[in-house]
């Protein structure tokens, strides 16, 4: 499932299958149309969204799990149609009119009305109950945003097996149905993906946008006329661009061509793919990427191919591995192996693990889980402690990260060794399939193991989140468990 348009693939007896929506189509636009009477979700919405487009929510991947502060989301919010404010936590809130007042939501509510249209897709073309699935996310989703995905999925009814990523959904898909590979001698393909599925820098909304700046201001040039001043006229400016790209991409030239886009003026354009790539020679540079197909060829010394449905590869990978996971389906046997793309560190005062002695308020950190860790993994480490202490769970390196360090904290204790001297304590640290990591257990080592409580501390912010989010659970209640 990609969060710009959404694709869903179902597991049959007979195989993998991108199932159809209402309109026959594979692919469902992402995004929530609230209106005076109802909401319009998926295809429904995208009709109604260019007459209503200051309530039509979409591009909820680039909001989802962030801060209202975060440089990324203060950059996306200026080309939104929709409003979006500063939430009582510090994450943004989405305000929309909807059955006649003012309402505002979590991106974490919307994306779970989104999954609950996926889910009624399902459902109608299985004709029966869907609960267990798995969703593909980008690889670079951090710890907060993959729960919330988790949280928006519960909202829906469903039952993630797994959170899995996007560009090892589409290895799956591809390396599952090959019956030409060797079987002794290791062959290694490479899939590239340049989309907002992989690098924060870089998506194809970005490619919209460049040509939707282009023609705003060569339309105030020529016609007078100033699209910022008008959100309906923006919103159909965009989606006209976001064709013209992709007419590029097979095309050497392209026409845009809009009536009555504002001020009952008919607009026409025309843009040749060479200046194209050279309009956007600025966000290539950004992404460092200036010549992805030249860069490609020279390092591979061959031209990629392009033979994947880039489109429904992810859902198809995605029902796959739902199907491996499910004891419902008998799944050709095929290994897939996980790495998680961050260091995950603990730290805590007083003295390192397997250390008897050591000063009580000395700042600890240990890297539990390195960079290219396999997922799932856990790890044990051995503390010596008088009494009750925290652990931090944190991101080693957060340069390449729009995410605070810290991710949680935890406290481990009470407890009390019989022999009345420093307890020797094992501490197992998780990195489960989602990707999201925790303390699992603290275990007292004497003559008999005993466990020991450990606590997470709940921020206040996610409590919160929480509150606002529980109207919606109650709209989507869970359905009976089957197996998809």
């Amino acid at each position: 499932m990609l969060f710009r348009s959404l694709h869903c693939g179902v597991a049959r007896q007979r195989g993998i299958d991108v199932v159809l929506n209402d309109e026959s189509k594979r692919e469902t636009p992402a995004l929530v149309c609230f209106g005076d009477k109802q909401r319009f979700i998926g295809t429904a919405g995208a009709a109604s969204s260019l007459m209503n487009p200051k309530n039509t929510i979409s591009q909820i991947k680039r909001l989802i799990g962030r801060q209202f502060s975060d440089p990324v989301v203060q950059r996306d919010i200026k080309s939104l149609p929709f409003a979006v404010t500063e939430g009582p936590d510090g994450y943004p809130l989405i305000q929309a009119r909807y059955l006649g007042e003012s309402r505002t939501f979590t991106p974490t509510q919307v994306l779970g009305m989104l999954f609950s249209d996926l889910k009624i897709i399902a459902e109608k073309n299985l004709n029966a109950a869907v609960v267990d699935c798995c969703i593909g996310i980008p690889v670079y989703f951090t710890d907060l945003q993959r729960r919330a995905v988790l949280d928006a999925a519960t909202i829906a009814g469903l039952h993630p097996l797994r959170l899995f990523h996007e560009t090892t959904a589409t290895a799956l898909a591809y390396g599952i149905y090959k019956t030409d590979l060797p079987e002794n001698d290791q062959l290694n393909v490479a899939f590239v993906d340049i989309g907002h599925a992989s690098m924060q820098s870089l998506g194809g909304r970005d490619f919209d946008e460049v040509l939707f700046h282009h023609f705003a201001a060569k339309f105030k040039e020529e016609y007078k006329i100033d699209v910022f001043q008008n959100a309906r006229a923006c919103l159909r400016l965009r989606v006209a661009c976001e064709k013209l790209k992709k007419m590029l991409s097979a095309n050497p030239e392209a026409p845009l061509n809009i009536e009555c886009l504002m001020e009952e003026k008919d607009v026409r354009g025309f843009i040749k793919r060479d200046e194209f790539e050279q309009i956007s020679v600025p966000i290539l540079e950004r992404s460092r990427v200036p010549a992805i197909i030249k860069i490609l060829t020279d390092f591979f010394k061959k031209e990629p191919r392009r033979t994947m449905n880039a489109s429904e590869c992810v859902a198809r990978g995605c029902a796959l591995q739902c199907a491996i996971l499910s004891p419902t389906f008998k799944v050709r046997e095929f290994q897939v192996n996980e790495s998680f793309p961050f260091s995950i560190a603990l730290s805590w005062k007083g003295s390192g693990p397997d250390t008897q002695n050591g000063a009580a308020d000395n700042n600890q950190n240990t890297i539990v889980f390195p960079k290219g860790n396999p997922i799932p993994s856990i790890k044990a480490l051995t503390f010596y402690r008088s009494g009750t202490f925290s652990v931090d769970v944190q991101y080693a390196d957060v340069s390449d990260l729009q995410a605070p360090a810290k991710i949680s904290t935890y406290t481990i204790g009470p407890f009390q060794s019989t022999k009345g001297e420093r307890a020797k304590l094992k501490v197992k640290a998780r990195l489960n399939l989602h990707g999201i990591v925790s303390v699992d257990s603290a275990t007292l080592l004497e003559e008999e193991e005993i466990e020991v409580p450990v606590t997470k501390e709940q921020p206040k912010e996610a409590a919160k989140r929480w509150r606002l989010m529980r109207p919606l659970v109650m709209r989507f209640p869970q359905v009976p468990m089957r197996l998809m």
